[in-house]
């Protein structure tokens, strides 16, 4: 899922806002010597009392409802340019023929309405005494005060609401754009594996040298066109959040191995030598998802014979960092290549960034994601992955992700 943090944040603010409002009220009830305060909110139709404070005397409770022919909150959102200060509400225009005035009793009265966001009317701030205590410029200025803090409440649980109904929709569209892609992967898979078959039985017949040609360049293009297809379809499921570590015991010598074999045809192709040095000569065996650690190694080594004409792709693997619960599995590989624009480096790991492309358009292709998912996959293993260095001979991206001891954790298990 998508589930932002910044959201869960504005959340716990917001209730903690509510609960500081509360208080703010008890205090401004302690700071004023009158016996009722209520925050109150309206519609067109009713007035309904949302927290009360009362001292002596229960004037009003929470949850009242009342029409806004009787309620004094309405009062205060139809007739006050400012905050509205009734002295005796037995004897004043507004109140004295109300039925409101019978159910509160004789009493002095104060009100300041509360707006939302866009200006309008949310409700007012009141407060009332049945000993018609008068109230002071100070009392005043201090409901304002409160009125706009409440009016800034409001703006912020708006904003929050919106932010919510925001990323709902975009998880929908990312969950859309998921399927989406895993259909046409699919669809787009079968014809595609079926031109790259027919292909290869073509290849067993008798050709001529163009027709061999156009033959490769079918195949070639075929298969850059799925790799491309997968790496869309693992960025996307990364962004959605949907990607799952898988763990089993695995050996570093079989990952690596089987990425250079799954290479070895196209070093060949260019002349170029793509071999695996280890530091070490153990090789313990590790829990992880060696899968995705593969698809790391797979696009380095993808990108490296890319960008390299001739010389070699050499895989490194260091001495392993070794702790009692988990090993640093270091890799790097370096290439003899054209190397890395220092303008350019800043955004290797960015989505669908060619950094070669401004210099031999049309001439690599690719999505520009293979960084990107290795950075992806790194981070979401614990590890990273970066650029180690780059010149006009060459580069050596380096990635470094723990792993727990297969051995350890088979122990663990028996003695559990």
């Amino acid at each position: 899922m998508l589930k932002t943090d910044y959201i869960d944040v504005l959340s716990v603010i917001s209730g903690k806002l509510y609960t500081s409002a509360a208080n703010v009220m008890d205090t401004a009830s302690r700071l004023i010597p009158a016996n009722t305060f209520c925050i109150a909110n309206l519609d067109s139709l009713s007035t309904k009392v949302l927290k009360s404070f009362n001292r002596d005397k229960i004037m009003l409770v929470e949850g009242l409802v009342v029409d806004n022919e009787e309620s004094y909150c309405a009062l205060v959102t139809e007739h006050a340019q400012g905050p509205l200060v009734i002295d005796n509400n037995l004897t004043h225009p507004l109140t004295k023929d109300m039925d409101a005035t019978e159910f509160v009793g004789g009493c002095s009265f104060i009100g300041v309405p509360i707006r939302n966001e866009k200006g309008e009317f949310y409700g007012s701030l009141c407060s009332f005494d049945h000993g018609f205590y008068q109230y002071q410029e100070r009392d005043v200025e201090l409901l304002v005060s409160l009125s706009a803090f409440f009016t800034n409440l409001l703006e912020m649980e708006t904003a929050l609401n919106q932010l919510r109904t925001a990323e709902e929709k975009t998880e929908r569209v990312l969950e859309d754009k998921k399927n989406l892609l895993a259909v046409l992967s699919h669809e787009i898979r079968t014809p595609m594996n079926g031109v790259i078959g027919m292909t290869s039985l073509l290849k067993t017949t008798e050709l001529t040298e163009e027709q061999t040609l156009y033959i490769d360049v079918i195949e070639k293009s075929s298969n850059n066109l799925l790799t491309m297809m997968d790496q869309i379809l693992d960025y996307s499921r990364m962004e959605a959040g949907t990607m799952k570590l898988e763990l089993s015991p695995f050996n570093i010598r079989d990952v690596i191995t089987h990425v250079l074999q799954l290479f070895a045809a196209d070093a060949e192709k260019k002349g170029i030598r793509l071999h695996a040095v280890y530091d070490s000569t153990e090789s313990p065996l590790l829990l992880g998802d060696s899968p995705k650690l593969s698809q790391i190694v797979t696009n380095l080594v993808s990108n490296a014979l890319k960008f390299t004409e001739q010389g070699e792709v050499r895989l490194t693997v260091l001495d392993a960092s070794l702790h009692p619960e988990n090993v640093t599995l270091s890799i790097e590989v370096k290439d003899t290549g054209i190397g890395l624009p220092p303008d350019q480096q800043d955004i290797l790991f960015r989505s669908f960034s060619q950094i070669h492309e401004h210099r031999s358009p049309g001439k690599y292709g690719g999505a520009g994601l293979g960084l990107s998912i290795c950075r992806q996959l790194a981070e979401l293993m614990g590890g990273k992955v970066w650029l180690k260095e780059t010149s006009g001979k060459g580069c050596t991206f380096a990635f470094a992700i723990p792993f727990a001891p297969a051995a350890a954790q088979n122990l663990s298990s028996k003695i559990s």
